[in-house]
């Protein structure tokens, strides 16, 4: 007997020791699926699973509230929601995305929302401002 070949190929005599067995031998029985009850408790498991947003500043927006002109750095928007803050830096160079990112925040989609604290709204209405004027400024030829 060849030691070359795999063992389902391998063939034993009449003198091997060992046990012969066959392809279909090898084969484990699968077990019957188990029907599972339907669950009994009802806790809303969504909110307990979702990643906590960052709530302090990233470098990253230290270094783009710093190249901000300090008249329009956003203060009450810093103290209060520092993720938003985080978000606004990185999409600042993405025209498309940071407009559509402020109205996100700006405009009730959804109509039931209670809005920001008023210094944090004027901030946000500040930047957009702002931010317009700087991405009208850099599109005129």
């Amino acid at each position: 007997m060849s030691i070359y070949k795999s063992r389902f190929e391998r063939r034993y005599d009449e003198n091997d020791v060992t046990v012969t067995r066959t392809v279909t031998d090898w084969a484990v029985p699968r077990a019957p699926s188990r029907i599972q009850a339907p669950r009994t408790d009802t806790k809303d498991w969504s909110r307990s699973r979702k990643a906590r947003p960052m709530d302090q500043l990233l470098p990253t927006s230290t270094k783009w509230i710093e190249s901000l002109p300090v008249e329009q750095r956003p203060t009450a928007l810093i103290a209060q929601f520092p993720r938003i803050v985080n978000l606004l830096a990185l999409e600042w160079r993405k025209p498309a995305a940071c407009r559509a990112y402020f109205d996100e925040l700006l405009i009730d989609h959804r109509g039931n929302r209670k809005g920001f604290p008023p210094d944090v709204h004027e901030d946000l209405q500040k930047l957009r401002v702002y931010y317009a004027i700087l991405t009208r400024e850099n599109a005129a030829p």
